[in-house]
């Protein structure tokens, strides 16, 4: 975050290997359900996907869909307090939220690494751990727009993998 005349902006992570691929808007609930569930279709362990965006932006809702779309059963609610919660059923699901850490925290404290052969890693608030993430890895930023309830997702790779990733997504 950057205070600018004592107001406060956020800044979304910014990754030295990410290449754009896409900008998808959501005008609505809805369409950011179709998002979700379309991305929860196509993923499968190992993958890691950072969601950056400012508080409200829709990036546990998003989870939401993710986790409904790849036949995934559990409820997800915000793990803001726990840090991290495991969806295990047809898919593995490691959902981290890392809005309470401190900004110095170093990922290895937090053990995360340990998800990511294992299961599908999503990260709300990477920006608060951006040292030991893989090289490879799904980013996105989702923006508000000038409309009400519309949203701007703005997807990244930083690889082959996570470009090939997101060239499925319609």
């Amino acid at each position: 975050m950057i205070i600018l005349n004592n107001e406060i902006s956020f800044q979304h992570i910014k990754h030295n290997l990410e290449d754009f691929e896409k900008t998808i808007y959501s005008k609505s609930l809805k369409d950011t359900k179709t998002l979700g569930i379309d991305i929860g279709k196509y993923i499968s362990n190992g993958d890691i996907l950072l969601l950056s965006g400012d508080l409200g932006a829709g990036k546990t809702e998003l989870v939401r869909y993710i986790v409904e779309g790849s036949g995934n059963s559990s409820f997800v609610r915000s793990p803001t307090f726990v840090l991290i919660n495991n969806y295990v059923d047809k898919s593995n699901i490691t959902h981290c939220d890392f809005y309470r850490i401190d900004m110095n925290t170093e990922a290895d404290e937090l053990g995360i690494e340990e998800y990511y052969d294992n299961s599908t890693v999503i990260i709300e608030w990477p920006e608060k751990i951006t040292h030991n993430l893989p090289k490879d890895v799904i980013i996105i930023k989702i923006h508000f727009t000038e409309i009400e309830n519309e949203r701007k997702f703005m997807l990244y790779s930083t690889g082959i993998k996570s470009k090939k990733f997101i060239n499925k997504l319609k």
